[in-house]
């Protein structure tokens, strides 16, 4: 029993020993001759998983040491199980990377349920791309602008418990926007059959990304509407597409309104467990900001047509940190907006 004992002594000393060497090397040394699990919260194929395969194959040739990286699906609750496994499983040491959706570090706030983590203490790497989501109508709808939407009852499809529905409940909560949510379509893409089939007249939020990915000639041939857009600022793109904000006229109400919305600036988050050493989050944040300006990198990106734009790990933790000093009056608002009906 005692040398029992004695070997289980040494062996947790030799682990604490081997921790504090690896904590000490440098970013360089730690990194060199590495492999990276990036760990994806989205199925193969998604929006998300053609961001992260794209950062996957030129991150690793910036950080320091320049590892490899590999991509790992890790699928179920919106992100939150493979944001628990960062923070609860995966080593600490900057090993183990994720992207997760983006409304990821805010559900423990405004829909919590089953998360094993504190989002204020994950890294932030930094994302490819912000998003702006559009409520539109198809170009036959007699609804052409918000303020036709808040005098005309109009028929929109959403999926419970996505973006699509919860800015529907938003814009008619905050804006008084008479939306008639059909709830039956499986995703955007049944509901963008649906809008062809003349089923339903519009749908309340899909980003400006996804619209110029995959329904270009909807764009090009003005077959619809554009009514609104849902972010914390316009895209550079749609300076004539009014801001949400431009139709709210209380504090609470644009309190409300940048806490519902701020995923949006998150885009596509990449993450770390928290702990990581900080010079090793730090040379993280400045390989994802000079893999963002590399030729390789952007070329690649255009010939996939995949907008980008750099957000900034310290950016989407300061949108996090000023989310959770939201007032309770404000966060109980967001979550009743946020109930499906």
């Amino acid at each position: 029993m005692r040398m029992s004992v004695a070997r289980l002594a040494l062996s947790l000393s030799c682990l604490a020993l081997c921790s504090q060497l690896a904590t000490a090397q440098t970013p360089e040394a730690f990194y060199k001759g590495k492999i990276i699990d990036m760990m994806v919260g989205s199925e193969a194929g998604s929006g998300y998983d053609a961001y992260a395969r794209l950062v996957a194959a030129h991150l690793g040739k910036q950080i320091p040491g320049r590892p490899n990286i590999v991509v790992k699906q890790m699928i179920g609750a919106g992100g939150i199980v493979a944001t628990n496994f960062l923070a609860k499983i995966a080593p600490k040491d900057g090993s183990v990377i994720g992207q997760v959706q983006n409304t990821v570090a805010f559900q423990p706030l405004v829909a919590p349920g089953g998360e094993q983590f504190d989002a204020t203490k994950l890294g932030y790497i930094g994302s490819a791309n912000s998003e702006v989501a559009l409520a539109f109508t198809w170009h036959s709808s007699p609804t052409k602008t918000l303020t036709d939407l808040q005098k005309r009852e109009t028929i929109m499809a959403g999926v419970i418990g996505s973006i699509s529905a919860n800015y529907a409940y938003a814009l008619s909560d905050l804006t008084g926007a008479k939306i008639r949510l059909i709830t039956g379509y499986a995703g955007a893409g049944q509901s963008m059959l649906a809008l062809e089939r003349g089923e339903i007249e519009g749908y309340p939020a899909l980003f400006w990304s996804t619209f110029k990915t995959t329904k270009p000639d909807w764009i090009a041939q003005k077959k619809v509407n554009f009514l609104v857009q849902l972010a914390l600022k316009k895209h550079p793109e749609l300076p004539d597409v009014p801001l949400i904000f431009d139709f709210l006229n209380n504090d609470a109400d644009r309190a409300a309104a940048e806490l519902l919305l701020a995923p949006q600036l998150a885009g596509r988050p990449f993450i770390t467990p928290p702990d990581v050493p900080a010079d090793r989050l730090s040379a993280l944040r400045q390989a994802f900001a000079t893999m963002m300006v590399d030729s390789d990198f952007k070329a690649e990106a255009d010939k996939r047509n995949m907008e980008v734009q750099l957000v900034t790990g310290e950016d989407i933790a300061a949108v996090v940190a000023r989310a959770y000093a939201t007032s309770p009056e404000i966060v109980s608002k967001v979550r009743r907006m946020s109930e499906p009906r």
